[in-house]
C-alpha cells in the first residue's frame, strides 16, 4: 500500500485516511513491517482495531519476526464480529502472506502442521518443567469437557483465559530433562502418579505393615519432630518452587511477613512432600501462619490438579481430531472433591474460606454475600464478645463471631471465578463441621447415607483438633470410616479416566491426613496411628513443654498422686475405686470444718459417674457441666461461696464453653488433669483472686495421674520432670 498523501492545500486527511485512523491509528499499518517492530504485534493491532479480535497466529522465525528460541510464536485468530469489513481484512491477509512466505492463512487457524507438532512437544516440556507452575494453554479449549463431566455451571468461553507459560531454561531445553528435573521435585507429580513399580509396592508393604524408620529431628522453628519413613526413603530435598506461579502474588500479599517465616517454610516443606503430618503446637501466636499455610498447600494442590485434567482433556481433544489414539489418561477419582476441610465453628470456616478467596483472587466470586450473612458475625455476636473481654484471651479468640457448629460448604474453583454453595459432589473443596458432615452422611442404622462424595478426597485437613475433641470426636471417627470408599453409585463418573489405585480401593493409601492441635492427645494420637496411612510416610511434630506448674502464682501446695493401675483397659475403673475408697472419704472429713471444695474431672464419663455416685450417698454439692444453664451455674456458685455446698463437681467442658469464676476455692481436687494444661494454672489461680482474706496454709490441690496420663502430665509438669513422676520410686510428689 503506497503512502497516504494529504488531500487539499489546507492538509487536511481525506475520508479514506480518516477511516484508516480509525481502524489502525495510524494512516498505513502496514507501511512499518521494515522497521523494528514486530510484524506479529502490528497484525495484531491491526486485527484489533478493525473488529477481528486479536491475531495470534504462528509466524516463521525470519528477518522481521521476534526470536523466541522455539522459532514459533503461539496464535490463533479470533471470531470477527458483525462489524467487520472484509475488504481491509482481505489486504491485511495479503500482505500477511507476501510477507512472511508462510502457507494462507485460514478464519480458523494459521499454524502448519510442522509447527502445530512443535507446539504439542513445547507445551509437554513446559507442564513438566521444575517449577511445576505453568499453566495449562489449552484450558479455554477443554473447558467445555471438563465441566460436562462434572456438570458444573455453564462459564461463558469468553470468560477463560489462559496465563502465559513461563519460558523452559536454555539448560533444559530437552523435554526429557525438563521432566527428570520435574519429577525429582514435585512430589505432587510422583505421590499420585498412576504407576505399577517395585518401589510403590515396597511403600505399600511397609504402610500395610507399618514398618517405619523412625527417626527423631530436632527443629528450631517446629520444635521437636518424630519423622517415619518408609521403604529406605529417607530426607527429601525441599522444592525449590513448590508453588503455581499464580498462587505467589496472592501469597505474598495475604502473608503478613510476605514471603514464608522460617515456620511456615518448615511446616510448608513436610506438607509438599505429602506426608502424613500431626501438628501438636498450635497456639494463638502462630495460628494464622498455620492456617495460612494449610489453605495455601489445599489450594495448589487443587490447581495443579485441575491443570493436569486440562492438559489431558487437550490430548484427547487432538486426537480425537485427528483419529489417533491418546492413550491411556487417568487423572481423577470417582468424583469430584479432592480436599476436604474440617473446622469446629462457622468463624473459623469464615476465617479460613476468606483467605482461599484471597489466594484464588478471582475475578467473581458467586455467593460471596450469602456467604458474608450466614458465617460473618453480626450485631448480637459482637455484643456478646464484648461481653466476654474480661475473660482469657484464647476463649474471646475461640468464640469470636459465629460459633455454629453445624455446617458444610462446598466451594467450586473455576479458572475465573469461585463459586459458594455448590453441592459436593460439584465441589473441589469442602469445609465443614463434623456434626455437619455426619448429618449428611447419615447415621450408622439411618436409611439416608450417602458418603460417595469422600470416596475421592485426596487430602483431609483437620484444624483445631484439641476443640473437636470438647465437642464429639466420635463424629471425627466416623469421618475417616467412611472417607475412600468405594462409591455406591456412579455419579457421572467416566471411569476410563480414574486413576487405577482408586478402582483398587488403595486410595486411603495415597491420601494426605493433616492434623492441627493445640497438643497431642490419645484420641489424636490413635488417628495418627490407624489412619494415617500415606506412602510417602509421616511426621509427628510435638513442642517441648516447660510446664503449667510455671504459671501458677498461688502461694499453695500441689500435691501429685499416682494412682496404681493394673492395665489400660481398667485403668477408669481404677481410677475411681481409689477416689471413692481414700481421696472422698478423706474429703468428707475436711469439709466438716471447710465445704469450699471443688473436684475437677476432665471428661464427661467420669463426671457423670461421680455425679451419680455422690446422689446415691447423700452429698450435698452441685454439678456443673457444659449442659448446666446460666442461672443452675450462678446459683451454685454463690450457693458455693457462701458455704451452703459441700463441694461443687466442675467438668472440663463447663470451663472450656464458659470460664465460669468460681470464688471461695479453698481446696481443689483435679479427678483427673485436663487436657487443657492452662486450665490447671488458671483453676489454681482462681484460689488467690478469690480468698483475699485466706492464708496459704490453709489451700490445698491435690492431683491424681496414673502412668497413662504421660500427654496431660507432661504438659502440666514440663517434659523434664514427666520421666521422673511417671517412673519414679515415689508415687507423691509435691510442688510449691
Amino acid at each position: 500500500m503506497p503512502p497516504a498523501k494529504k488531500s487539499g492545500k489546507s492538509g487536511k486527511l481525506s475520508r479514506k485516511q480518516l477511516q484508516q485512523l480509525k481502524e489502525y491509528g495510524e494512516l498505513d499499518p502496514l507501511n512499518s513491517i521494515n522497521d523494528d517492530r514486530d510484524l506479529d504485534d502490528l497484525v495484531s493491532k491491526a486485527l484489533g482495531r478493525s473488529g477481528y479480535g486479536s491475531f495470534t497466529g504462528k509466524l516463521r522465525a525470519g528477518k522481521n519476526s521476534r526470536d523466541t528460541g522455539k522459532g514459533h510464536t503461539r496464535s490463533s485468530l479470533a471470531k470477527p464480529q458483525r462489524n467487520s469489513r472484509p475488504d481491509a481484512y482481505s489486504r491485511l491477509l495479503k500482505s500477511l502472506e507476501t510477507t512472511t512466505s508462510s502457507t494462507p492463512v485460514s478464519r480458523k487457524s494459521v499454524v502448519s502442521d510442522e509447527d502445530e507438532n512443535m507446539e504439542e512437544n513445547d507445551d509437554e516440556a513446559t507442564l513438566d518443567s521444575a517449577s511445576g507452575d505453568s499453566e495449562n494453554d489449552d484450558m479455554q479449549s477443554a473447558s467445555d469437557v471438563d465441566e460436562k463431566e462434572y456438570g458444573v455451571d455453564e462459564v461463558d468461553e469468553d470468560e477463560l483465559e489462559s496465563e502465559v507459560e513461563e519460558p523452559i531454561p536454555e539448560d533444559l531445553d530437552a523435554t526429557s530433562d525438563v521432566k527428570e528435573v520435574f519429577e525429582a521435585y514435585d512430589y505432587m507429580e510422583g505421590h499420585y502418579a498412576d504407576v505399577d513399580s517395585e518401589q510403590m509396592h515396597k511403600k505399600l508393604s511397609a504402610v500395610t505393615n507399618k514398618e517405619y524408620e523412625q527417626t527423631v529431628v530436632e527443629d528450631a522453628a517446629l520444635g521437636s519432630m518424630v519423622v517415619c519413613n518408609v521403604a529406605g526413603e529417607g530426607a527429601k530435598p525441599a522444592n525449590p518452587r513448590p508453588l503455581k506461579q499464580k498462587l505467589v502474588k496472592p501469597f505474598h500479599k495475604l502473608n503478613k511477613t510476605g514471603d514464608f517465616t522460617d515456620f511456615q517454610r518448615g511446616l510448608f516443606g513436610w506438607f509438599d512432600q505429602y506426608r502424613d503430618v500431626v501438628y501438636a503446637g498450635r497456639s494463638l501466636a502462630n495460628e494464622d501462619e498455620i492456617t495460612t499455610a494449610y489453605a495455601l498447600h489445599a489450594m495448589n494442590h487443587v490447581m495443579k490438579a485441575k491443570d493436569h485434567e486440562h492438559k489431558n482433556n487437550s490430548k484427547l481433544a487432538k486426537a480425537h481430531a485427528s483419529g489417533s489414539d491418546a492413550g491411556e489418561l487417568r487423572d481423577r477419582g470417582f468424583t469430584r472433591p479432592r480436599v476436604l476441610i474440617v473446622v469446629p465453628f462457622r468463624n473459623c470456616a469464615y476465617r479460613l474460606i476468606e483467605k482461599l478467596l484471597k489466594l484464588v483472587s478471582a475475578e467473581q466470586e458467586m455467593n460471596s454475600t450469602r456467604f458474608a450473612k450466614e458465617y460473618g458475625p453480626d450485631e448480637e455476636e459482637e455484643r456478646k464478645h464484648n461481653a466476654n473481654k474480661r475473660k482469657p484471651e484464647d476463649f474471646q479468640r475461640t468464640f469470636a463471631g459465629n460459633i455454629d457448629d453445624s455446617f458444610r460448604i462446598g466451594v467450586q474453583l473455576h479458572y475465573k471465578s469461585v463459586k459458594l454453595y455448590v453441592d459436593f459432589y460439584r465441589a473441589d473443596i469442602i469445609i465443614a463441621s463434623p456434626i455437619g458432615l455426619r448429618m449428611t452422611t447419615g447415621a450408622e442404622s439411618g436409611d439416608r447415607k450417602d458418603f460417595d462424595f469422600l470416596s475421592s478426597v485426596e487430602m483431609v485437613i483437620v484444624d483445631q483438633c484439641d476443640v473437636l475433641l470438647m465437642q464429639n470426636w466420635d463424629h471425627v471417627s466416623h469421618l475417616f470410616n467412611h472417607m475412600n470408599l468405594t462409591p455406591k453409585k456412579d455419579h457421572g463418573c467416566d471411569f476410563s479416566r480414574v486413576r487405577s489405585w482408586f478402582l483398587d480401593g488403595m486410595a486411603q493409601y495415597r491420601r494426605q491426613t493433616i492434623l492441627i492441635s493445640e497438643h497431642m492427645t490419645p484420641e489424636v494420637q490413635a488417628m495418627f496411628n490407624n489412619n494415617c496411612r500415606s506412602i510417602e510416610g509421616k511426621v509427628r511434630i510435638k513442642p517441648t513443654y516447660t510446664g503449667a506448674v510455671d504459671n501458677v502464682v498461688t502461694q499453695v501446695s500441689q500435691i501429685f498422686k499416682r494412682v496404681s493401675v493394673r492395665r489400660l483397659a481398667s485403668a477408669n475403673d481404677d481410677r475411681f475405686s481409689n477416689f471413692v475408697e481414700q481421696t472422698l472419704p478423706d474429703l468428707e472429713k475436711s469439709m466438716m470444718n471447710n465445704k469450699h471444695t471443688v473436684i475437677f474431672a476432665s471428661s464427661y464419663f467420669d463426671f457423670v459417674r461421680i455425679r451419680n455416685h455422690c446422689k446415691d450417698k447423700g452429698y450435698i454439692f452441685a454439678a456443673i457441666s457444659e449442659y448446666s444453664t446460666k442461672s443452675e451455674a450462678m446459683r451454685a456458685r454463690m450457693k458455693f461461696f457462701d458455704g451452703e455446698l459441700q463441694f461443687i463437681l466442675y467438668s472440663e467442658r463447663a470451663h472450656f464453653y464458659h470460664r465460669y469464676p468460681i470464688k471461695g476455692i479453698h481446696h481443689l481436687v483435679f479427678y483427673s488433669l485436663p487436657d487443657h494444661p492452662h486450665y490447671y494454672s488458671e483453676m489454681v489461680n482462681l484460689m488467690l483472686t478469690s480468698n483475699d482474706t485466706v492464708s496459704a496454709d490453709q489451700l490445698s490441690c491435690t492431683v491424681f495421674y496414673s502412668k497413662f496420663d504421660q500427654l496431660k502430665l507432661e504438659r502440666i509438669v514440663g517434659s523434664r520432670l514427666v520421666a521422673q513422676l511417671l517412673s519414679g520410686e515415689r508415687s507423691q510428689f509435691t510442688f510449691a
